[in-house]
C-alpha cells in the first residue's frame, strides 16, 4: 500500500510540475483561479473548495440535470472524498471577464489514499460584480484510468490576423447559432460537426481520453445515436467568447438510452462566425 501511496505522490508532483508553468498575458489569470480552486479542494475539502469558488448562478451537473452549484454543494454532507486537477489548456475572452480551463482529474477516498477514478474537468469562468473569477459552469468525464502522457498547458496559438477583431455578437446569436446546430446534429443523430469547430479545439467523450487534433476529430466514427436538448447560453461582453449547455440523449445499438448532459464553449475568431473549442459530453 505504501508503494502505492509513493507512486501516487510520483504522479502528482509530475501534475504539480506543470502547474508551475505559466502562460503569457491575461489568460494566466484564469490559471491562477483554476489553481487556486484545486488547491483549496486538496488542503481543504472538496465541498468548501466549490462553495468558494461557484458564481451565484454557477451551473454544475447531476443526474443528467443542470443545477445550482451552490445549492446542490450545500445539501452534500461533508466527507474524507478528495478530487485532485490541474488545468493543461486555458483561453481567455478579450474582454477578460470570460475564460475556461481544461485538465485531467483524479478521484481518491481520502488525502492519503491512491486514486480510483480518473478523468478531465472542464470549466467556464466569469467575473461577478467585484471583478472575482468564479465558476460559471462545470462539467466532467471519466475513463478507466489516467492519459500515458503528462501534458504540458497551453493556450490557443498565435492568431495570423493580429489586431483585428472578431464581429459583433450577442448571447442571443449564440443561442441561434445553438439551436441551429444542435436541430442538425439531431436530424443526423451524430454528436458534432466537424466544421463547427475551430482549428484549436478539443472533444470530450466518457470513456475516451480527449481528443485534441482537428485531423483526428475529423476521422471519429461514432456508433451511437445523440438527441440533444439546448437549455441557455451566456456571452463574454466583448462577445468573441461563449458558452451553451443542455441535455442529451445517447441511444446505443441495442436501444438502450442513457441521459447525459453536454457543454460547448464557442469562440468567435476574426472574421470567422462562431467555432466550437471545446465540446464535452459528460455527466
Amino acid at each position: 500500500m505504501l508503494a502505492v501511496v509513493v507512486v501516487w505522490a510520483f504522479e502528482l508532483s509530475l501534475g504539480a510540475e506543470s502547474l508551475a508553468q505559466r502562460l503569457s498575458g491575461p489568460v494566466q489569470a484564469v490559471v491562477e483561479a483554476e489553481l487556486s480552486f484545486a488547491k483549496l479542494s486538496k488542503e481543504k475539502s472538496t465541498k468548501e473548495a466549490f462553495m468558494e469558488n461557484l458564481h451565484t448562478d454557477g451551473i454544475v451537473f447531476s443526474n443528467g440535470e443542470p443545477v445550482n452549484g451552490i445549492e446542490l454543494w450545500k445539501k452534500r454532507p461533508a466527507t474524507n472524498g478528495m478530487i485532485f486537477w490541474w488545468p493543461v489548456f486555458a483561453d481567455i475572452s478579450l474582454a477578460e471577464d470570460m475564460g475556461y480551463t481544461t485538465g485531467p482529474y483524479e478521484m481518491s477516498k481520502d488525502k492519503n489514499s491512491e486514486p480510483f477514478a480518473f478523468g478531465y474537468y472542464s470549466t467556464v469562468w466569469k467575473k461577478n460584480g467585484s471583478g472575482s473569477w468564479k465558476v460559471a459552469i462545470d462539467l466532467g468525464i471519466n475513463f478507466e484510468r489516467p492519459e500515458d502522457e503528462n501534458s504540458q498547458l497551453r493556450t490557443v496559438r498565435k492568431s495570423s490576423n493580429k489586431g483585428k477583431k472578431p464581429l459583433a455578437s450577442s448571447k442571443e446569436g449564440l443561442t441561434f447559432i445553438e439551436q441551429s446546430y444542435t436541430q442538425w446534429l439531431n436530424e443526423t443523430g451524430n454528436s458534432f460537426l466537424p466544421e463547427y469547430f475551430s482549428r484549436d479545439c478539443r472533444i470530450h467523450r466518457t470513456g475516451n481520453w480527449p481528443y485534441t487534433s482537428w485531423k483526428v476529430i475529423e476521422s471519429i466514427q461514432e456508433d451511437r445515436q445523440f438527441y440533444f436538448e439546448p437549455i441557455d447560453a451566456d456571452v463574454s461582453e466583448s462577445g468573441d467568447m461563449g458558452y451553451t449547455y443542455g441535455r442529451v440523449k445517447i441511444e446505443s445499438k441495442d436501444g438502450n438510452m442513457e441521459r447525459a448532459n453536454y457543454l460547448r464553449v464557442w469562440k468567435r475568431e476574426p472574421d470567422t462566425n462562431w467555432k466550437i473549442v471545446l465540446d464535452v459530453i459528460g455527466g
